[in-house]
């Protein structure tokens, strides 16, 4: 069983319902690591403390690179954020939230205390269930539109957390959105920097408990082990460009999310408006995937802001349909991400 599986499998009726609220916290992490990350670096960490957990931007985990600024970094904490605060709701508690809690801690993201009961809402209730089903999709969508209404939900779900969706559905749209993608493929190839980083995050499957394995990317098992010496060593751009354009012109619906604003605070709420537009899309039988290019190219990024509108800043781009079932991609186990008190993580 791989590691996906692994951490995929969570039995609700486990949850310590009368243990001290560490080994709470402990259990409900278990679905906070199952958010969406860049590459799927999770770089989170988190203290727990009596009924306290904080979370930090784990900076080592930074791509360098690709996001210098760590704003692809703090929006993965942030959907990591939606999820344990949606979990704790779940499961019939409140989840008490201050974010940059200390200034002088810039890495330092959230404080989420466990609080007193509350009723799950039928929505907490309905996203919840899909913590487990949710992981990027790379492969082909179906060519069945998504239904309006299920546009509209997916608006309001972003907007709970202050952020706007704009869905790209015409073919001049796409067009528009896909031309930037080519664009930023093409220039970020020719960074050997850029390939570095994302070589570092390639994986043959089964070998590591993070990063993309080499299987999600069409790459075959044989090939797997010399696919990050590879990306690392040849510009691929022309290649990797085509088969981005492929996949995102074919789609039904890109779609960019943005907020009213750029910095961290906004790059927290983008991935907290992630986690909630993703869960909601896997309820309804649809299936996500990145196209994040145009955002980390500056020229680019401010290409996107004109389509998007100007009042938005645009913070990620992805591409929603229907697909077939595929395998999802590794965690790491909370005991390797989690403090308890004081103890130094190793």
């Amino acid at each position: 069983m791989n590691a996906n599986a692994i951490a995929t499998q969570i039995q609700p009726a486990d949850f310590p319902r009368f243990g001290p609220p560490e080994e709470q916290l402990r259990f409900l992490l278990r679905y906070a690591i199952l958010a969406p990350s860049s590459h799927n670096t999770q770089p989170w960490l988190w203290q727990i403390e009596e009924d306290e957990v904080t979370l930090r931007a784990d900076e080592r985990r930074l791509m360098p690179a690709l996001d210098s600024q760590g704003r692809e970094m703090i929006i993965s904490c942030g959907a990591a954020l939606q999820h344990l605060c949606l979990a704790i709701r779940a499961f019939g508690y409140a989840a008490l939230v201050q974010t940059f809690p200390d200034t002088d801690q810039p890495n330092l993201l959230a404080r989420v205390r466990l609080a007193s009961y509350r009723p799950p809402t039928a929505d907490d209730s309905l996203l919840f269930r899909f913590i487990t089903e949710r992981h990027t999709h790379r492969g082909e969508f179906e060519e069945r539109p998504l239904p309006t209404e299920l546009l509209d939900i997916l608006q309001s779900e972003a907007g709970q957390e202050g952020a706007s969706l704009y869905f790209a559905q015409t073919p001049e749209d796409r067009g528009a959105i896909t031309k930037l993608i080519e664009n930023s493929d093409l220039i970020q190839n020719s960074d050997a920097a850029v390939r570095r980083d994302v070589a570092d995050w390639i994986a043959p499957q089964g070998a590591r408990k993070d990063g993309i394995p080499a299987s999600a990317l069409g790459i075959s098992d044989l090939m797997s082990h010399l696919a990050p010496l590879s990306h690392r060593l040849f510009n691929r751009g022309e290649l990797i460009a085509e088969a981005d354009a492929i996949l995102a012109d074919n789609s039904t619906v890109l779609v960019v999310l943005c907020t009213p604003e750029g910095g961290s605070q906004a790059w927290l709420a983008a991935g907290q408006a992630l986690g909630r537009v993703l869960l909601r899309a896997r309820a309804e039988g649809v299936w996500a995937s990145f196209f994040n290019q145009p955002v980390e190219v500056d020229e680019m990024w401010v290409r996107l802001y004109k389509i998007a509108g100007s009042h938005h800043f645009p913070q990620l781009v992805f591409r929603l349909g229907y697909a077939q079932p595929v395998p999802g991609t590794p965690r790491r186990p909370v005991e390797e991400v989690t403090n308890i008190h004081d103890d130094p993580l190793a």
